[in-house]
């Protein structure tokens, strides 16, 4: 697809480390992990390629429209990307999940940066560039950093859309901060009581070879499936940072309380739910759940994908989000007419309540 071609070479040329070098660190070193996945060379050498990778990115961002910018808050100073900083465009807010950071969000944010001011902020303790004060944190002062970025960035309501733990996020903050909040889109949420702690139990004792089998329930669309390089670099990078030490924190921190179950009544703004059929890190309970306990949602299957909608899924969220935000009106600029032009998106369905046979 054009679109990975492009990174592709923005990332060749603006990495630190020589790709010669970096394809003979995968081949040599990297790719035989699976035998030895804990090997300290093997973890020293792919976190230089995340960290030279991510600065890369950054780069390519700033230099498309995405400024760089940090605002200190309580927690420490968060960086954030940020489209216009000027514009009074409303903004749109992406939050991202377990383990990843903003750039996760680069295609979406691409395909809708000239509709609105686009705000992609990375949570601390992830894979992206904030730096916290403590070396744990909490869901609640994780919900908290997300409020002081939004009053800082502006006096008006915004919209929001979160993935997975960015999900649970946008669903705290929209049920005990409304009046920031404008819209909802919800990506493959987290943040209920049904299966309660699974999550935390399947990575603290994740393995390198238990996590090659939940790999396809989480980003299961092509391409990171099947391209062979990709899928095995994305692999690697996904299950470093799910095993990391302050994802395994934030888990063990996770109360019954800071779960969503009684709050959802309250979530009165419109909003929209994408969930990914093929989901295999969260229980599909959880769509129904939210269906039926939110007054004002619209919900639906994305067939043939798994967690990970932005990434899996780029069209699917940009047609939807580009609806349930009325921007139909504001044409598509050209990076979105190109990935209209050679990508389709996957089917969608209703989430129908009476479908779901299961107690919960």
């Amino acid at each position: 697809m054009s679109y990975l071609g492009l990174s592709s070479n923005i990332l060749a040329k603006n990495t630190k480390l020589n790709r010669f070098i970096r394809l003979n660190l995968l081949k040599y070193i990297v790719r035989p992990v699976r035998k030895v996945e804990d090997h300290d060379v093997i973890k020293s050498t792919e976190i230089q390629l995340d960290k030279s990778i991510s600065i890369a990115f950054k780069k390519y961002l700033n230099a498309i429209g995405f400024q760089s910018k940090k605002i200190p808050t309580q927690f420490g100073e968060m960086h954030y990307y940020d489209s216009a900083p000027n514009s009074n465009l409303t903004p749109l807010i992406f939050i991202h999940g377990l383990g990843s950071s903003a750039q996760s969000w680069w295609i979406l944010a691409q395909m809708l940066e000239n509709k609105r001011r686009i705000i992609m902020p990375d949570l601390f303790h992830m894979a992206g560039f904030s730096k916290a004060n403590n070396p744990v944190m909490d869901f609640l002062e994780h919900s908290k950093s997300i409020v002081e970025l939004i009053k800082t960035i502006t006096n008006e309501k915004v919209d929001i859309c979160g993935l997975s733990l960015g999900g649970w996020i946008s669903l705290h903050i929209s049920a005990t901060e409304k009046e920031l909040i404008n819209k909802v889109i919800l990506m493959n949420p987290a943040g209920l009581k049904i299966n309660l702690f699974a999550l935390r139990d399947t990575l603290t004792y994740l393995s390198w070879t238990k996590f090659q089998t939940l790999y396809p329930g989480i980003m299961k669309a092509f391409p990171y499936t099947g391209a062979l390089f990709l899928s095995k670099t994305a692999k690697r990078a996904l299950f470093r940072n799910l095993k990391s030490e302050h994802v395994k924190d934030l888990l063990k921190l996770s109360k019954p309380e800071h779960f969503m179950d009684n709050f959802l009544s309250k979530i009165k703004c419109p909003v929209l739910l994408l969930w990914g059929r093929e989901d295999q890190l969260l229980s599909n309970q959880i769509p129904y759940v939210l269906t039926e306990k939110i007054p004002n949602i619209k919900a639906l299957w994305v067939e043939k994908c798994a967690h990970v909608l932005s990434l899996e899924a780029p069209i699917n969220c940009y047609l939807e989000i580009n609806h349930f935000l009325n921007l139909f009106g504001i044409r598509d600029n050209p990076f979105t007419k190109t990935l209209l032009s050679v990508s389709k998106p996957y089917p969608t369905n209703p989430i129908e309540i009476k479908e779901n046979n299961h107690d919960y």
